[in-house]
């Protein structure tokens, strides 16, 4: 008796400890499981995350996921180009061109920059479960600069928070209330011809999800890669429509996304992600050139976007310490780690542009990488620290050997 007593008590204790640490995070318990192939991909080289110096020997290994843009101002001759000219995937990158379509708005006075907006309109265009957490937090940090009164805030700071958290619904709204042939305007002025124009996030995240399509993910891949890009982008544009205007349709989006997000494991989301616009280190290191030189467009231009990049001087203490000037945009997420960055040396004096793009990661690797947020530290040194500007010249050097 006192023997089946003891098993007893065991087993409920077992059971016990099971629902409190698997129950309580089942959803994350099942997406592990789920994706344990893709936890996997590219363990061999997941000894390259401890370092920068290795996260460069990986790009060298592996030019396929990788290309950099590093551009020293007045002395062109030192710049270091690797896979410049590969079409990679921007992700929120490519809010650049929308912090540039309001930036030309504000300097026609066609729109006024103290102007606000309704946060809850913004909350509109999130979708559930993809990057919520984000979408909240953008939302808490501009309350608690004072940005948020009465649930609106101005055109201004509602870029300026753009540009450094990379909010979906924010960026979607943004794109929502410009005239749609602005971005071809672009294209034509900017004299661009590798680089796609931005996508609302929320039709792009639609349009990629097998769950919603009912398709598999490589048939989705298959399929638009093989259609042209207006017929990609228009698909896009009316998901995203669709799921603002339709309520039913937003409800049966909703209620999916809640239950099982894109309804894609890891890898095929990595996968998918080829169709979002693209751009190439070399094109957009030559736009931050411009930018850098006043010349984007025009002088006003110019210095709002710089405005607009240069968060990372007042909310990370120890860029003062580095750079006497420096602003960003940087990306991660699934398989991709992406920025595009400029900086004037506290060291030297000298004025540096990057892009710098890895896409299409192994999931393993990018789990590891991505945690530190390593690419935007090497972005940075890659201005400042002679010793990782050397590293990157010789692992350029042996690529071209």
């Amino acid at each position: 008796m006192r023997l089946l007593k003891f098993f007893g008590a065991f087993l409920v204790t077992t059971l016990i400890l099971f629902a409190f640490v698997f129950g309580l995070n089942w959803n994350a318990f099942t997406t592990f499981i789920e994706n344990r192939e893709g936890m996997a991909e590219g363990s061999e080289w997941v000894s390259k995350t401890g370092s920068l110096q290795g996260l460069s020997e990986f790009m060298g290994e592996k030019p396929e996921n990788s290309s950099l843009a590093s551009i020293v101002i007045v002395d062109q001759d030192s710049a270091i180009y690797y896979q410049q000219n590969i079409p990679r995937v921007m992700g929120t990158t490519a809010n650049f061109f929308i912090l540039l379509a309001y930036a030309s708005k504000f300097d026609s006075g066609e729109i006024n920059p103290d102007q606000t907006i309704q946060w809850p309109e913004v909350s509109r265009y999130q979708l559930p479960e993809v990057e919520e957490s984000i979408h909240n937090e953008a939302l808490h940090v501009a309350d608690e600069r004072g940005w948020i009164d009465n649930e609106s805030i101005s055109y201004m700071h509602a870029l300026e928070l753009l540009a450094q958290y990379g909010d979906l619904a924010l960026a979607d709204y943004l794109w929502w209330q410009l005239d749609p042939n602005i971005w071809a305007e672009l294209q034509d002025t900017l004299t661009l011809s590798s680089t796609e124009m931005p996508l609302p996030y929320s039709g792009l995240y639609q349009a990629i999800s097998p769950g919603l399509t009912e398709k598999p993910n490589s048939e989705i891949v298959n399929n638009w890669q093989g259609k042209s890009s207006d017929e990609w982008r228009n698909h896009v544009i009316d998901l995203s429509r669709t799921y603002l205007n339709d309520a039913d349709f937003r409800e049966q989006v909703q209620d999916y996304m809640d239950d099982d997000r894109l309804g894609n494991t890891f890898m095929e989301e990595r996968d998918a992600m080829i169709l979002f616009p693209k751009t190439t280190a070399g094109e957009m290191s030559g736009l931050l050139k411009k930018m850098v030189r006043d010349s984007l467009i025009n002088e006003n231009i110019s210095r709002t976007m710089r405005d607009f990049m240069d968060w990372p001087m007042d909310n990370q203490p120890q860029i003062e310490q580095d750079f006497t000037e420096y602003g960003a945009i940087y990306d991660n997420r699934m398989g991709l780690m992406n920025g595009i960055d400029f900086g004037i040396s506290a060291y030297t004096g000298d004025t540096t542009v990057q892009a710098f793009y890895l896409d299409q990661l192994p999931v393993g690797f990018w789990f590891h990488a991505s945690g530190s947020q390593m690419h935007q530290d090497f972005m940075q040194r890659m201005i400042y620290d002679p010793a990782m500007i050397e590293q990157m010249h010789s692992v350029v050097e042996k690529q071209n050997n």
